[in-house]
């Protein structure tokens, strides 16, 4: 039955909830989801946290769930816990509160103005919420990371006699925009902040997009790309839903994602039968990803890297001679109060002398992820995973990453 006779019929009393048959109803709810997933496909801040090591959602051999990572997005709503139960901040707020910080002494110890035309909290309201919530030893070591990730963006950007004169808050659709006039979207200018220079009567902006972690790694997450990076793989997911709401028909009579969550808190076999097949589903999504790149040609290959994996397309910004830069604070050791380093690169820039070499760029499949390799040696990977790890009717997205130099 088509859906145009299905609605029709609908609309005529023919058929109603009452008499459709449980697969209809089943159809239906998927679908549901599905034109959920395509009205926030543009939303970029994360359902939930995921572990950097996949094994820490999925299970090791009799282990249980442990730590979560860096999310690259960021959920500033002002309703949010920023604290988890074990007391530590959460990633999400950690990546937010660096952004107002970094912001706050780039601007010489004042925090950012609120953009004129938006409503919400400001940034220093934000920044005062987190911290209320924060231990005053654990905000201190935020406080001082991002301190030092201040001074270095401030001499990066003064090293060519530019003087920062402003810096505004861009974590938001439309926020760039606000700040430069010059639009983009988040896909096309991850800008956490853009900070206002000047060189005599020439001004310039500079969009950041900062990243912070307590790793001594410095290649974190640096996308997520969404379905549209998955070639029509829509069907995978459709399949995946279908068959859990068949397990779980109950989950067909929930109306959003918290109703869906909380049930599946309450059963345990449920959230067990649930994880294995989000890893299933996943590997499955991976492996038609690589099979649609693999048989593309290189120009295509490499186009997904740049635009979903690594971004390293230029900025509208950049187009008109202004600068975007990504800047990640790491520690130097693991020990307990060890240095602090950072590093800071041009994305459309720092791996073009592989991406310019496109006849030894070759892609690789391997359980839930694609490893992109330069003449045999790996320098990005996307890995397939949940949206979220709560929510039982889920849709995919993914975590691209740069390795090596």
């Amino acid at each position: 039955m088509s859906i145009q006779l299905q609605i029709y019929l609908e609309r005529s009393g023919i058929i109603n909830e009452a008499t459709k048959s449980q697969k209809e109803k089943i159809e239906d709810f998927v679908k549901s989801l599905e034109a959920e997933d395509e009205k926030n496909q543009d939303n970029d801040d994360e359902d939930d946290e995921f572990p950097d090591d996949e094994n820490d959602y999925y299970g090791h051999p009799g282990d249980e769930h442990k730590k979560m990572f860096e999310s690259t997005k960021r959920d500033t709503s002002t309703a949010k816990s920023h604290v988890k139960a074990d007391g530590k901040i959460t990633s999400n707020s950690k990546g937010v509160l660096h952004e107002l910080l970094v912001g706050y002494h780039l601007r010489g110890k004042k925090h950012m103005e609120k953009h004129a035309d938006k409503q919400g909290d400001s940034p220093k309201q934000v920044h005062d919420k987190i911290k209320s919530q924060l231990h005053p030893d654990e905000y201190k070591k935020l406080h001082d990371k991002a301190k030092s990730a201040a001074d270095d963006v401030k001499k990066h950007i003064e090293k060519s006699g530019h003087k920062i004169h402003d810096v505004h808050w861009t974590s938001k659709p439309g926020d760039t925009q606000r700040s430069t006039g010059i639009k983009a979207s988040q896909k096309e200018d991850a800008s956490d902040i853009v900070v206002h220079s000047q060189k005599g009567s020439r001004k310039k902006y500079h969009g950041v997009s900062l990243k912070v972690t307590d790793s001594t790694n410095k290649h974190i997450t640096a996308s997520n790309p969404g379905l549209k990076a998955n070639y029509s793989a829509d069907h995978i997911i459709h399949e995946h839903r279908t068959k859990i709401a068949e397990k779980y028909p109950e989950l067909i009579k929930t109306k959003n994602k918290k109703e869906r969550s909380a049930m599946m808190k309450k059963n345990s076999e449920m959230k067990s039968h649930v994880t294995n097949a989000n890893k299933e589903t996943a590997i499955k999504i991976a492996k038609h990803t690589h099979d649609v790149l693999s048989k593309g040609s290189k120009h295509d290959l490499v186009a997904h890297i740049k635009t979903h994996v690594l971004q390293t397309n230029k900025t509208p910004m950049e187009h008109l001679g202004h600068e975007h830069i990504r800047h990640t604070t790491y520690i130097a050791k693991k020990n307990e109060g060890s240095g602090l380093k950072h590093e800071s690169v041009v994305p459309s820039e720092h791996w073009n002398h592989k991406l310019h070499d496109h006849q030894n760029i070759t892609v690789h499949h391997e359980g839930t992820t694609l490893h992109f390799k330069h003449k045999g040696v790996t320098f990005a990977s996307h890995r397939m995973r949940p949206s979220s790890i709560s929510d039982p009717q889920t849709t995919f997205k993914g975590d691209g990453k740069a390795h090596g130099d």
